[in-house]
C-alpha cells in the first residue's frame, strides 16, 4: 500500500535539518491552512471535542449555531451548549457508545432543533477524541409541524363540511312539509279557530328554516377551498352583505354592532369570495366569543403602508399565551371560546393577500383583530369616517 505525501514526511522529519525542515514546515503549514479553511466553509458545524467534553476546534458554521468565541477556544464543556450531551462525555470511554446520532433543542443564542451525530476521531492517540457533527433542522421541524397542523385542520374542514351538509337535508325536508302543511291550511276557511294564529306560527317557523339553511350555506362556503382571483376594489361592500347575513343572529343575540363609513376609503386588491369567508368567520368567532347582551366595533385604519380593519368586541378574551398560539397555529384543542378554526381560516385568507392579522386582547375584557391589507400605491391619508 503506497503512503501518502504526509506520512512520508512525518517518518522523515526527525532526520530533517536546515532549509528541508523549513520547506517541510511551511508545507505542513499551509495544509493546515487549508484544511481549517475548507471546515470552516463547510455549512454543516463541526467541532473536535476531547472525553471530558472540551472542545478542542469548531468551524465557523459551529461558531454561529452555538453562539461560541471566535477568538479563542471556550473554557466550558460541550455541554453548556448542548445539555444533552453531558451523559455521553461524562461516562467512562469504555462504557461509551461507538456512534451517537439524535435530534435535540437549544436554547442558546437561539431556540433551535438540530441533529447531532457524534463518532470517534480516528487518530493514534492515548487520549480519546469525538467529532460532533450538528445540523440545523429548525425549518426541517417547522415544515413538518405545519404540515402536521395542515393535515388536522383539513380533517377538521373536511368533518364540518359533512356535517353541515348533513344538516341540509333535514332542513329541506322540514321546509317542504312546512310548505306542504301551509297549503292545507290555507285552504280551510279562515273561520275556522286558531287558523290565522297556525299560519302566522308557521310562518315564522319556515323563516327560522331559511335563516338555517342560509347559515349552513354560508358556512360552507366559509370552509371549502377555491382558487384566488384578486381583482381591485372596496372591501365595504362584502363587509356589509357579511352584515346583513349576520343582522338576524346579532339581534336575536342582542349584540350591537357599531362602525365607521369611510367617504375616502382607498381600494386594494381583494377576493371578494375569500374575503367574505373572512368576515363571515371573524364575526361568528366575535359573537360566541360575545354569547348574549355585547357589542363588536368595527373601524377602518390606515398606516401608510396599509389599510387596516379592526374588529373590537366585547367577548370573553384570551391570555398573550393564547393569542400566541392562535397566530402560530400550534394548538386548538384547548381554545378560548369564539377563537379556534375559525382564525385559522381568517389568518390563512389575509395571508393569500398579502396581509396579516394581529391580536390585542385582555382576558374577560374583550378582543380587537387587525386585519391588515397592504395598499396598492401606499401614501399617507386620513380616512373621514361617519359612525353608523
Amino acid at each position: 500500500m503506497k503512503k501518502s505525501v504526509r506520512e512520508k514526511i512525518y517518518q522523515r522529519l526527525p532526520s530533517l535539518e536546515g532549509k528541508e525542515l523549513q520547506q517541510t514546515v511551511t508545507y505542513l503549514d499551509r495544509e493546515r491552512q487549508l484544511l481549517h479553511a475548507i471546515f470552516h466553509l463547510l455549512s454543516e458545524s463541526i467541532l473536535l471535542v476531547h472525553q471530558n467534553g472540551t472542545i478542542e476546534f469548531f468551524n465557523e458554521s459551529a461558531s454561529q449555531l452555538l453562539g461560541l468565541p471566535k477568538s479563542s477556544l471556550p473554557s466550558m464543556p460541550l455541554w453548556h451548549w448542548i445539555p444533552s450531551l453531558k451523559h455521553f462525555f461524562s461516562s467512562p470511554a469504555d462504557s461509551s457508545p461507538d456512534v451517537l446520532s439524535k435530534e435535540t433543542a437549544l436554547t442558546y443564542p437561539e431556540k433551535r432543533w438540530v441533529r447531532v451525530h457524534v463518532q470517534p476521531f480516528s487518530e493514534k492517540s492515548e487520549s480519546v477524541r469525538w467529532i460532533v457533527l450538528l445540523q440545523d433542522i429548525t425549518q426541517e421541524r417547522k415544515a413538518s409541524e405545519e404540515q402536521r397542523l395542515q393535515e388536522q385542520m383539513d380533517s377538521v374542514v373536511q368533518l364540518s363540511s359533512e356535517v353541515a351538509h348533513e344538516l341540509g337535508n333535514p332542513l329541506n325536508s322540514i321546509s317542504i312539509h312546512l310548505q306542504l302543511i301551509q297549503r292545507t291550511l290555507s285552504s280551510l276557511p279562515p273561520s275556522l279557530e286558531n287558523t290565522s294564529r297556525l299560519l302566522s306560527s308557521l310562518s315564522i317557523c319556515q323563516s327560522e328554516v331559511q335563516r338555517l339553511d342560509g347559515i349552513v350555506q354560508h358556512f360552507l362556503q366559509s370552509v371549502r377551498p377555491r382558487a384566488l382571483e384578486l381583482k381591485r376594489g372596496s372591501p365595504l361592500p362584502t363587509l356589509q352583505n357579511v352584515l346583513s347575513v349576520l343582522q338576524p343572529q346579532l339581534e336575536n343575540a342582542h349584540i350591537a354592532v357599531q362602525w365607521n363609513i369611510p367617504h375616502n376609503l382607498p381600494t386594494i386588491f381583494l377576493d371578494a369570495a375569500r374575503l367574505h369567508q373572512a368576515f363571515f368567520n371573524l364575526l361568528k368567532n366575535a359573537m360566541e366569543a360575545i354569547g348574549t347582551n355585547g357589542w363588536i366595533r368595527i373601524s377602518f385604519l390606515q398606516d401608510g403602508q396599509s389599510l387596516i380593519l379592526a374588529f373590537a368586541d366585547s367577548g370573553c378574551g384570551f391570555s398573550n399565551e393564547q393569542a400566541a398560539h392562535v397566530l402560530s397555529r400550534h394548538s386548538h384543542t384547548q381554545k378560548p371560546s369564539g377563537h379556534g378554526i375559525g382564525m385559522l381560516i381568517v389568518q390563512q385568507i389575509l395571508r393569500e393577500h398579502n396581509g396579516s392579522v394581529e391580536i390585542e386582547s385582555k382576558k374577560d375584557v374583550g378582543s380587537i383583530i387587525y386585519l391588515k391589507f397592504p395598499l396598492p400605491e401606499p401614501h399617507v391619508c386620513t380616512l373621514k369616517t361617519e359612525k353608523k
